[in-house]
């Protein structure tokens, strides 16, 4: 898939996906098959024990893995996902979603995220598999 495809889906889902902005996240890379997601835990982060809230961490592995899986150019979305947590995160820590695939056949796709803090400590590991529901190109959909 071209560069250029990647980039233009890449600009879509940043646009739209509004968890990127209400979580603070920024992407790092994006491209067919892989992409990188990062956020500094801040306030609004926090579960009640005052550290990173699992769903934040969830939520930062699902964009990464939604932008390798769909920077193909085909709309895809998550048919199963699930998470490991290895350690805690603090206030402030910079947290890294770095997503890669495992297998894309024709219509399904599976990836791994695995997240890291700055000082490349495994925080946790994401797994998802993908459905195509669309042969169309995703920036054609909807909102285009």
């Amino acid at each position: 898939m071209s560069d250029e495809t990647a980039k233009k889906v890449a600009s879509h889902i940043a646009k739209y996906d509004k968890l990127i902005g209400l979580f603070d996240m920024e992407i790092e890379e994006a491209a067919a098959g892989h992409a990188r997601v990062s956020m500094e835990v801040g306030p609004n982060h926090l579960n009640a024990a005052g550290l990173c809230h699992g769903a934040a961490l969830f939520a930062l592995a699902d964009v990464a893995f939604a932008l390798a899986v769909n920077c193909y150019g085909k709309m895809a979305l998550a048919i199963e996902a699930s998470m490991n947590y290895f350690r805690p995160v603090k206030l402030g820590a910079r947290v890294e979603a770095s997503c890669e695939e495992l297998f894309q056949g024709r219509r399904t796709g599976t990836y791994i995220c695995h997240l890291r803090d700055s000082d490349q400590k495994k925080i946790a590991v994401f797994k998802a598999t993908a459905f195509r529901i669309d042969e169309g190109a995703v920036t054609l959909r909807g909102r285009g």
